[in-house]
């Protein structure tokens, strides 16, 4: 028994750490908890994905360099986010130290309506951030990291560039702060379950879901390398703010299948961290040489 309890005790501090913020085992972890508990069953929408990718995978696929990218990340991905856990109480109390506008919708309305005001409000800034990523070339050269994983699977939803979250955090935040000064998640753990099985390499038919949700047959669209699907299905959860501003896509007849970006990407951690910084002061000196050559 001891040797059991040990076993899991290795097993629970080991899962703790790769999804805890800090750098070492957080001691409060608690692996049941966080498999089964409702609002905190993550685990069990991980372990579930995991195996259907082995079951019943949308597409087979050799261990590659980039399976083991995927998992580095996978396991660093609450490391890199670390300062989204900071930057969001700190923003929270300069909002109201500096007494910024707040219309106070989470003490002034019923807390089903607030969520659902506040879930329309959030999507829709979520919408244009991801929106900005992809048509601001600085932004680009950050959220590249994210679409050029080729073996895209349910870890890839962990395959981001560290800067990131200062473009998305700030502005989500802001949204919401606007509304009400208690920060609220609405529908946290099924947004996070949709984001997550919409980059699964899992075989499904969700038949007429794709126009509702972010189904991994919806979001394949957005990382297809066919240049057909690209500036396609932007949102990551709900497919409403697609319609409305005319980015949506859906053909089951023709499939994205393949995945990646135009630009090779090396499949190194610590290059794709540092390789968007490079890209970004490239871009800086070529438009300050351009403005120079303009006043000779």
């Amino acid at each position: 028994m001891d040797v059991l309890h040990t076993a899991y005790r290795v097993v629970e501090l080991t899962v703790g750490w790769i999804f805890s913020r800090d750098w070492l085992p957080p001691k409060d972890f608690q692996l049941l908890r966080w498999l089964i508990v409702p609002g905190f069953g993550y685990g069990f929408i991980l372990v579930g994905l995991g195996l259907a990718e082995l079951l019943i995978p949308a597409k087979r696929r050799a261990w590659t360099r980039q399976s083991w990218l995927s998992v580095t990340y996978f396991l660093f991905a609450g490391k890199i986010g670390f300062y989204s856990l900071l930057v969001s109480p700190a923003m929270r109390k300069a909002w109201l130290y500096l007494g910024l506008p707040s219309f106070h919708l989470d003490e002034r309305l019923p807390l089903p309506v607030y969520m659902v005001v506040a879930l329309l409000v959030v999507t829709f800034t979520a919408y244009w951030a991801h929106r900005l990523m992809h048509t601001v070339p600085l932004f680009w050269h950050i959220h590249k990291i994210h679409h050029s994983v080729e073996n895209l699977n349910y870890t890839s939803v962990y395959h981001f560039h560290f800067l990131e979250a200062l473009v998305h955090t700030p502005l989500h935040l802001s949204a919401v702060l606007l509304l009400g000064t208690n920060i609220v998640a609405p529908f946290g753990i099924i947004g996070r379950f949709i984001d997550v099985f919409g980059h699964s390499n899992v075989r499904v038919n969700t038949r007429w879901l794709p126009y509702l949700i972010s189904t991994p047959e919806a979001h394949r669209v957005h990382h297809s390398s066919d240049p057909i699907h690209y500036n396609k299905n932007f949102s990551n959860i709900f497919m409403w703010w697609d319609h409305v501003f005319g980015t949506f896509h859906h053909d089951p007849m023709h499939p994205a299948t393949e995945f990646g970006v135009a630009e090779p990407v090396p499949t190194s951690f610590i290059k794709q961290q540092v390789l968007p910084v490079v890209w970004i002061g490239r871009d800086i000196k070529d438009g300050l040489r351009r403005a120079l050559r303009g006043r000779s």
